[in-house]
């Protein structure tokens, strides 16, 4: 740059110069008449030219001093540039290197391609290409993680992801900047301690009930309701004692637990054995359906809250199902157990109450809405119609909120023949985004087959309504909507119509249904139990006649049931190809990416899957609309579905569970889906095993343990262990007990003998040499032996403790260990021979 501004300046001098030799000769040539140029004396011509030539050095001479100051000016401030850009860069990778932040760069193939001094430091590695799926799989399975639910909600690509991560025992905030694949570690230890420090002791109260307790105990004596309590209460003292938290109860069936975060923590990393420990117990007595329920509540608030919360836990639970615990710790709720069907409730008492409160309520309001979930089933849809005709019954004003575009098939068909054949049944189904339009002060809403406002079709005009009623018979779950003017929630019944149609039992008016509506309800049953083959109990069948009566035929439920041709085309593809996960886990995914399915179409392959020998649980993922994929789960009870189903967002019950995902696909679902599998069977999933020898690291003979599946199944094969059923528990109390019995009778056995040992006084003869020395040393054979003698009674040799030698004359007390809580003295006199 500097040689160019030179160059030019030198041209420009030369042009200058040029510009006034010219000016001068012209000049000349007009002052002086060159034809007489040979006249002209030499003397005038020479000082002109030297005047011209002066001239023209002056003028280039000034030129080019300017042009030197210009390019002073221009080097300075080149230099001034050169200095700040230098100071910049240094500056720049002394932030880079020396500020306590790491930097890394990795390309697409997860290669670091960049660190900084930092980050080298943190993962004590040059870093130089090393692939992070192998330099930490933590932090690689957390981006991984936090990417994908990125893409599945249309984030965009400049977003951030932060999440953090444990490396080599340091906790790092770690930010990710999508488009430029950066990441920046930032240290939080400290920050982290301090935030466990102070949630190590935030209080937790809890409650536990016993569910079910007083209907077991119910055909019982007093004695043996005490021997059975007291059972039960000794099991929870000593799972409350294991852990360290004070547990007092409240009566017989309900008692309050007060801990804190840290202790809270491990009862968690237990998994409530507690639950289990219950089941194990009530197994080998008649007990058989009692079960534990569990609601605790750990958050920064007033006692008087913190209680309140942990109430709502516990309700939570109870509305569940039971048999499960529910902790929530701050705004998180977790989930524990549910690993069993809901006990069924058979109080006519609870019916006939929740009948009336529900008809009181119609009676009260203006007008009644009846509505289901999106993409509603035929169950849902039936328990609008059965909604709708108790208010019709009662007088009052219904409407079916139903939206023709968000159905099965199947709830298709119904609706098809009621616009073709029930036009006075017509008339009383609106549309979502007309719901307004009837709304008043006094209206009330009921929500039936499902509880939370994301699960329903068109939610917005919820907020309308002031009075709002739910009956469900799924498990109530995250995002339910909270204090409802009716709540009837029942997981152990079949089907949400099952609920309804009992509380019409206890009606004080006629419910009016024509024969078709009978049969639509049946449908609904009949779908959700697939035939009465799952969650079916005695009310499922007095339901069922019931229906039968009001006209219900079982054979056109049959014909809506019926599916096309290319139907089970899709189905049989789905079949084909099954991949099979811990032994028992089918799962079906759909491969044509170019075809939307129904969702009837992808819960009956998931039935037909668990049909299949050795699985437990079927599960199918499929595309059920434009960008969005369902998932259907079903299980014969060993697994339990509902609780896999709430981790990916989704519910349902034990044996029968779906989600959906809107802006995914199916591979994403899939990878997702396995993940939750795995952690579900490293987790949940585990069997008590009765271990018939000793297993190092694990137990002793004799001992119940609980160990993962997969474990679980190595101990059986390799005939360490038994199943830990009710009769082979029942054996090992029993070898436990004969085991007791002769271990006291040996005691006894023992004791006699160190009475009769200590009575007795022993000689034994040893050779003298001349100077009055033993030969050698009396050994414990001899002393056993001359005990033989005496006594009659072998004693093993290596039950004789010798505390010094006997190698002279003399009397000896010897210490004989005849059991590890009998040990027996005796006289040994040495004697020469």
């Amino acid at each position: 740059m500097k040689k160019n501004k030179t160059k030019n300046r030198g041209y420009v001098l030369k042009i200058c110069l040029l510009l006034i030799i010219a000016g001068s000769l012209y000049l000349i040539y007009h002052f002086l008449d060159l034809h007489q140029l040979q006249e002209i004396d030499p003397i005038v011509i020479i000082p002109s030219i030297s005047f011209i030539g002066s001239l023209s050095w002056f003028i280039a001479l000034i030129l080019n001093s300017n042009y030197a100051k210009r390019e002073m000016a221009q080097q300075q401030r080149l230099s001034m540039w050169n200095s700040i850009s230098y100071r910049v860069k240094k500056a720049g990778e002394t932030a880079f290197n020396e500020l306590p932040i790491g930097i890394m760069i990795i390309d697409d193939d997860y290669k670091v391609v960049w660190s900084n001094k930092q980050a080298k430091n943190i993962f004590m590695s040059p870093l130089d290409k090393l692939n992070i799926k192998t330099l930490s799989s933590s932090l690689f399975k957390k981006l991984d993680n936090e990417l994908n639910l990125n893409n599945a909600k249309g984030d965009d690509k400049e977003k951030i992801v932060q999440f953090k991560d444990d490396i080599y025992g340091q906790i790092y905030n770690v930010q990710y900047l999508i488009e430029y694949r950066v990441f920046y570690f930032t240290n939080i230890t400290e920050h982290e301690d301090l935030v466990d420090n102070y949630m190590r002791k935030t209080t937790a109260i809890g409650y536990i009930n016993i569910d079910n307790l007083e209907e077991a105990l119910s055909d019982f004596d007093v004695q043996e309701r005490a021997e059975y309590q007291g059972k039960i209460m000794a099991c929870i003292g000593e799972w409350a004692n294991e852990f360290g938290f004070f547990i007092r109860a409240y009566n017989d069936t309900r008692y309050m637990i007060i801990m804190n975060y840290e202790q809270l923590v491990y009862v968690m990393a237990s998994n409530f054995t507690i639950l289990d420990d219950v089941k194990v117990l009530v197994r080998t007595t008649k007990l058989v359906r009692i079960t534990l329920s569990i609601g605790i509540s750990c958050c920064d608030v007033d006692m008087k809250t913190l209680n309140s919360d942990a109430e709502a836990q516990l309700e939570s639970a109870l509305t569940r199902g039971g048999d499960q615990a529910v902790v929530k710790i701050g705004k998180e709720v977790h989930y524990f157990g549910a690993k069993t069907d809901p006990i069924i409730k058979t109080s006519k008492v609870d019916i006939r109450n929740k009948s009336q409160e529900l008809q009181d309520l119609m009676r009260n309001s203006s007008v009644v809405f009846a509505i289901g979930h999106k993409n509603i089933d035929a169950d849902g849809f039936a328990a609008t119609l059965a909604i709708y005709r108790l208010a019709v019954s009662l007088g009052k004003e219904a409407y079916i909120i139903f939206d023709d575009k968000s159905c099965d098939e199947t709830v298709k068909r119904i609706y098809h023949q009621i616009e073709r054949e029930h036009q006075s049944l017509m008339n009383n189904i609106i549309h979502p985004n007309k719901v307004e339009r009837y709304i008043d002060n006094s209206s009330l809403l009921m929500i039936v087959d499902c509880q939370s406002e994301g699960q329903l079709s068109d939610s917005y005009f919820i907020k309308k309504f002031s009075k709002i009623g739910i009956i469900d018979h799924h498990r109530q779950g995250q995002g339910a909507i909270q204090n409802p003017k009716y709540y009837y929630c029942q997981p152990s019944a079949s089907s949400s119509v099952e609920l309804i149609v009992e509380l019409f039992e206890f009606c004080d008016e006629p419910i009016d249904f024509t024969e078709i509506e009978a049969t639509w309800l049946l449908l609904g049953m009949v779908v959700d139990t697939n035939n009465f083959v799952y969650r079916t109990s005695s009310k499922t069948f007095e339901v069922a006649a019931m229906l039968d009566k009001y006209g219900a035929d079982m054979g056109i439920v049959k014909k809506y049931l019926r599916e096309n041709h290319q139907e089970k085309i899709v189905r049989y593809e789905l079949l084909q190809d099954l991949e099979i996960l811990h032994k028992m886990v089918a799962i079906a995914v759909q491969k044509n990416n170019d075809m939307i399915l129904d969702r009837a179409t992808i819960a009956k392959v998931s039935d037909e899957l668990i049909s299949i020998e050795g699985v437990e649980l079927g599960i199918t993922v499929g595309l059920i609309g434009e960008n969005e994929v369902g998932v259907s789960a079903r299980s014969l009870g060993m697994l339990n579905c509902q609780m896999i189903m709430e981790k990916i967002g989704g519910g349902g019950h034990l044996n029968n569970a779906a989600a959906q995902f809107k802006k995914s696909n199916v591979e994403d679902v899939v990878k997702k889906l396995k993940a939750v599998i795995d952690e579900y069977f490293e987790k949940e999933v585990s069997m008590k095993i009765i271990l018939i020898k000793d297993v190092k690291g694990k137990g002793k003979k004799g001992e119940i343990i609980e160990v993962p599946a997969g474990y679980g199944n190595y101990l059986l094969t390799s005939q360490s262990g038994i199943v830990a059923s009710p009769e082979n528990i029942k054996a090992l109390e029993r070898e436990k007990e004969e085991e007791n019995k002769r271990q006291l009778k040996e005691l006894e056995e023992k004791k006699e003998l160190k009475k009769r040992i200590e009575e007795t006084e022993v000689v034994i003869k040893a050779k003298i040499g001349n100077e009055g020395k033993m030969f050698g040393s009396i050994t414990t054979k001899q002393i056993a032996d001359a005990i033989k003698e005496k006594l009659g009674v072998d004693i093993d040799k290596r039950k004789i403790i010798l505390n010094t030698n006997m190698n002279a004359l003399g009397t000896y007390e010897i210490s004989i260990q005849l059991h590890k809580e009998v040990t027996a003295t005796i006289k040994v006199h040495v004697v020469e021979k």
